[in-house]
């Protein structure tokens, strides 16, 4: 039975149900001035919890590590702060804290082990990096705003706007732990980023969802191919000539074209074959078997029949008998003999 509820789930919603108690507690036993004030604390913790929050290489060990105390650090201080100066001491000091010290770790973290540099997904690496320095800095400001505009007690004309920023960046950091994302590179960069990850055929660090998009948009891309070019009719047509007519990886391809047809790449050559040859029969069914397997890539008679009986449960014959029942024999044949082409170019 397929689990409903996993850690990654549990530890994404964490921010998220610490943010609904703190202010459920706000609610039942705080009232008076300061309230905004005090909600701004809260979705600035909620902020710092899902800055920590792992994207696709990150192992989910590591992050909770520092997102559970701290959730469970900021739901205590909920139960005891009373006013905007202890909030201001058991929120808006640890939360900077927390921010800096998180980016130190993550930077030891990185250098601690050289090689892991050079992996083949760096460049994901650094943009997924980049992007929680830059939410971290954008986090630390709003952290300064608050203390700013405290200290110089015009808070309530503006908290407005800060509440607004915060939910912002609060709706901003949960979609980024919820889909993979940076949101720094606009999504068609990612994908290619990630695209070009996978097709060096290191695909062990990507979350399974990130992995199933890409390959799905890759079997797109492969079906259309196949619809506009018919790349089957060349009997030549390899593996490896249709990764250098697409421009993937056939590692990639391999994987894309197994997943969704449950078949291998020369399984999937040859069923759209014989899917055309099905095609030449109903437009002409007075065609030789042996015409219509040379027409539609195989090598020889003998393969065609094996293939088609395999995917249709019957041979070409048969089926060709069946339709020279219903159409009469023709005195010129309907059908535009197409040799196998040398050369396939995707447009």
């Amino acid at each position: 039975m397929k689990r409903f509820i996993t850690a990654h789930l549990a530890l994404r919603f964490l921010p998220l149900l610490m943010l609904g108690i703190m202010t459920l507690v706000e609610y039942l036993f705080y009232t008076g001035d300061g309230r905004s004030y005090r909600f701004c604390c809260y979705l600035l913790s909620s902020a710092v919890a899902f800055l920590a929050y792992p994207l696709t290489r990150e192992e989910l060990s590591e992050n909770a590590r520092f997102i559970i105390p701290a959730s469970v650090y900021f739901l205590i201080a909920g139960f005891f702060q009373k006013g905007e100066e202890s909030s201001t001491y058991l929120f808006v000091y640890p939360s900077a804290a927390m921010i800096v010290a998180f980016q130190t770790w993550m930077v030891l973290a990185k250098y601690r082990k050289p090689v892991e540099l050079f992996r083949k997904d760096a460049v994901w690496c650094y943009a997924e990096e980049d992007s929680r320095t830059f939410y971290s800095l954008v986090t630390l400001a709003l952290i300064l705003a608050l203390l700013i505009l405290q200290f110089n007690n015009i808070l309530q004309e503006n908290c407005r706007y800060l509440l607004a920023s915060l939910l912002l960046l609060n709706y901003v950091l949960y979609m980024r732990a919820r889909s993979g994302r940076t949101h720094i590179l606009n999504r068609k960069k990612e994908r290619r980023i990630q695209t070009l990850l996978l097709s060096g055929g290191n695909m062990s660090e990507v979350l399974p969802e990130v992995e199933n998009a890409i390959l799905a948009k890759a079997y797109k891309r492969i079906e259309q191919f196949m619809h506009d070019h018919k790349p089957y009719l060349d009997d030549r047509m390899t593996l490896e000539r249709m990764s250098e007519l697409l421009k993937i990886n056939k590692v990639y391809i391999s994987r894309a074209v197994n997943k969704f047809t449950s078949r291998n790449f020369r399984q999937y050559l040859n069923w759209h074959r014989v899917l055309y040859s099905i095609e030449l029969m109903r437009s002409d069914p007075w065609l030789k078997v042996i015409e219509l397997a040379f027409m539609c890539g195989f090598h020889s008679q003998v393969t065609y029949n094996m293939c088609f009986k395999m995917f249709m449960n019957e041979t070409p014959s048969d089926m060709l008998t069946r339709l020279r029942l219903q159409q009469p024999r023709p005195e010129v044949s309907t059908i535009e003999v197409r040799l196998p082409q040398n050369e396939v170019h995707p447009s």
